[in-house]
């Protein structure tokens, strides 16, 4: 490949912010391939959409005409399976969505290629010419390419997102001994990190038979004050209990709910338990939900137990800070009753 071409990947590759980079990737398309367009779509797994991150060579008024739904849109499925789809003319063309906008904007040949990372695609690169174009073997081996550095690079951040939300769980474990403003710190971090509905944390009563809320973040009061969850009947906490991750991917197709129509009426459609363990006991459950059915990805997995770790040690500090401030108070009152100094110490003569 010619030095401006390596001069390129080399600028992708080097990037430290997403955005920059996928618009870099978008404006240097259009330049190196002589095209009208380009636009570089993520996928939001549980919405089902793709949102637009960059683009260049196109109208805002195009930009701003819609989502992309994936249940409207057969062509990014195909995609989505690692599919490299050229369409010639898009204009008779009947799958195409947002037809109309299309002709207005002048464009003709689309070509869509996967963004790709570890694998599986994360995103939609399109390339857009106003003219009938049949896009060559080498143009889209080249599209191709650049689209895999786009992929690592949209990686690369996913994982550095991830990385900030742990430390600045750890950092409001140092800040503060309130376990309410820690955990929520914390569930604010996981849904911020994974572009999730919402997160609890619920901890098990000293019985072992209930499962009160400790935090909560995106959840509505009345669901939150829906009843109390009941371990034996709940065998999705039962498992995390059991230290298993409980990853329920459609919420209609499962018994392991107890509220089950009270899910569904807040929402949510996919859930992951994971058990907060401490010193290999489970003394709770973090719940992530989100609202499309949804599978959570082995490095989503393995995110959620690293939080969970972490709330698990904060649950152990504000109880331990609990603990010492109540004997404190009362080593306090049995000093005063000893010496029955009444209201106030006795002063020095």
């Amino acid at each position: 490949m010619e030095a401006g071409f390596c001069s390129l990947c080399q600028g992708l590759i080097g990037a430290r912010d997403l955005r920059e980079a996928l618009q870099g990737l978008a404006r240097a398309l259009v330049k190196h391939l002589g095209v009208k367009g380009c636009t570089v779509r993520l996928l939001d797994a549980k919405a089902r959409t793709l949102q637009i991150v960059a683009a260049y060579g196109l109208s805002k008024e195009y930009l701003k005409k819609g989502p992309v739904r994936l249940q409207e849109h057969p062509v990014d499925e195909r995609v989505l399976r690692g599919e490299v789809v050229s369409t010639l003319d898009i204009t008779k063309e009947p799958h195409v969505l947002y037809l109309k906008e299309a002709k207005k904007e002048g464009i003709c040949s689309v070509l869509s290629v996967p963004l790709m990372a570890e694998g599986r695609a994360i995103g939609v690169v399109r390339v857009y010419t106003s003219r009938p174009h049949r896009f060559s073997p080498e143009e889209i081996e080249r599209v191709r390419f650049l689209a895999a550095i786009g992929g690592a690079v949209a990686e690369r951040a996913r994982l550095l997102a991830q990385m900030q939300a742990l430390l600045q769980s750890a950092q409001a474990m140092t800040a503060s001994l309130s376990l309410k403003e820690v955990l929520q710190r914390l569930l604010e971090g996981a849904v911020k990190a994974l572009g999730a509905k919402a997160a609890s944390v619920r901890l098990l009563e000293p019985d072992g038979q209930n499962l009160q809320v400790a935090a909560a973040h995106g959840l509505s009061q009345e669901y939150l004050k829906k009843g109390p969850v009941l371990v034996k009947k709940s065998p999705l906490d039962r498992e995390c209990l059991a230290c298993k991750v409980v990853n329920i991917v459609d919420v209609k197709r499962t018994r392991k709910l107890q509220y089950p129509q009270e899910v569904l009426k807040e929402g949510i459609r996919g859930l992951i338990g994971v058990p907060l363990v401490l010193r290999g006991r489970v003394i709770g459950v973090l719940r992530l939900y989100t609202a499309v059915p949804y599978k959570f990805s082995p490095q989503e997995v393995d995110f959620l137990q690293a939080l969970a770790c972490q709330g698990a040690i904060a649950i152990e500090n504000a109880r331990l800070y609990e603990h010492v401030r109540r004997e404190y108070e009362e080593l306090k009152r049995d000093v005063w009753r000893w010496y029955d100094w009444g209201e106030r110490f006795p002063q020095r003569l």
